[in-house]
């Protein structure tokens, strides 16, 4: 080999190095960290704990299948309809906190804000380039965030479902734990993670199932969902939760992620019933049935919620499974016109008032994606 041969050898290897050394800054610190101490001490007493890991409670739920060969060939087969033929419309207006009221702010994905007498929730967060423990690898943006998350304004609480890179992201929740005064209600064991990403202890609640918080006037329970933990090889470490908001205004459902289960008759018994329900919708495969609802399981848990208005989401802004991009929507429309469903489908960024939602308007119709990198 020449010396130049040599020299172009070296500097590849150098690059190669050098673009994996970047991959992997901050990956550690994004992971989290174990629950210990007293707060391990306390999930070890919750019912939905055992032999070390949090469980559904129906028992048998497969939270990912031994093999992801078949979903792999799926996405490599429909590679061209996971993203959508023209620009995603983002709304990005600025808007003064509603004093009253029930409105709520889809941002893309399972982020929305909530506002209910007054009180601001923003649920799931994430406005990193990328839902993974590297903003160099990993699942993209197809849109940009509508507003910069310091311009998002006065925040009450953030509502965590679970600690998956696509509901809980470092960056987001460290920037709002210095530009607001905001609470963090999560699930079992998610503190830890907070934790080491310089929350103070003081403004974490830590829930179960069936326990909430008082923020102001609205009452925020964990529910049970459907589904699975992790951010690393170990899973079921922390706990994973759907949320009811109840105030005098109003109910909210928020799914956070989950797969159809018998338990939201009796989540509506208890909790509803909902002047709107923010369902997942997105991010579903027949290998992933357990743990993921598709557009009809959530119409039917809707109906069984008693659940009011259905705003979708966990759909639109990162592609994480295989079906064709705006299939959840248009599934979602057919399955709720058959049930009788209302169904409201906000633009990114968009406001919805829950007493007066806008008309159908079949805007990812026309939608783009962002070029990916």
């Amino acid at each position: 080999m020449s010396r130049l041969n040599r020299i172009a050898v070296a500097a590849g290897a150098a690059s190669a190095l050098g673009a994996l050394a970047a991959a992997g800054r901050g990956v550690g610190a994004a992971m989290g960290a174990r629950p210990d101490g007293v707060r391990l001490e306390r999930m070890r007493r919750s019912p939905n704990y055992r032999a070390g890991a949090f469980h559904n409670r129906r028992r048998g739920t497969a939270s990912m299948p031994s093999s992801q060969r078949d979903v792999l060939e799926r996405y490599r087969a429909n590679a061209e309809t996971r993203r959508p033929p023209g620009p995603i419309p983002v709304v990005s207006a600025h808007r003064e906190p509603a004093a009253s009221g029930l409105h709520v702010t889809w941002f893309g994905h399972a982020s929305a804000l909530v506002e209910l007498d007054g009180v601001r929730l923003l649920l799931d967060p994430v406005w990193s380039e990328r839902c993974s423990p590297s903003q160099h690898v990993g699942p993209r943006r197809l849109h940009a965030t509508p507003v910069p998350l310091e311009r998002v304004g006065r925040v009450d609480a953030v509502v965590i479902s679970h600690d998956h890179y696509d509901h809980l992201d470092m960056a987001s929740i460290q920037t709002l734990a210095t530009t607001t005064d905001a609470v963090f209600l999560v699930p079992l064991g998610i503190g830890a993670h907070l934790d080491v990403w310089g929350v103070p202890g003081s403004r974490v609640v830590e829930c179960d199932w069936g326990e909430g918080h008082d923020v102001g006037p609205v009452r925020v329970t964990a529910v049970e969902s459907q589904h699975f933990s992790g951010r690393g090889l170990r899973r079921d470490g922390t706990l994973w939760a759907s949320w009811v908001l109840a105030g005098p205004g109003g109910r909210v459902f928020f799914s956070g992620d989950t797969g159809y289960f018998d338990g939201y008759p009796g989540i509506g018994a208890e909790h509803g019933p909902f002047d709107v329900s923010l369902m997942a919708v997105g991010a579903y495969d027949r290998a992933w049935r357990d743990i993921h609802l598709d557009p009809e399981e959530a119409v039917r848990a809707t109906l069984e919620l008693d659940g009011g208005l259905l705003l979708p989401i966990h759909w639109c802004t990162f592609v994480l499974a295989p079906h064709p991009w705006a299939e959840p929507v248009d599934r979602l429309l057919v399955a709720a016109a058959t049930e009788g469903v209302r169904v409201a489908v906000p633009r990114v960024g968009d406001r919805v008032d829950v007493a007066d939602p806008p008309g159908l308007d079949p805007w990812w119709e026309t939608a783009a994606v962002v070029a990916q990198g």
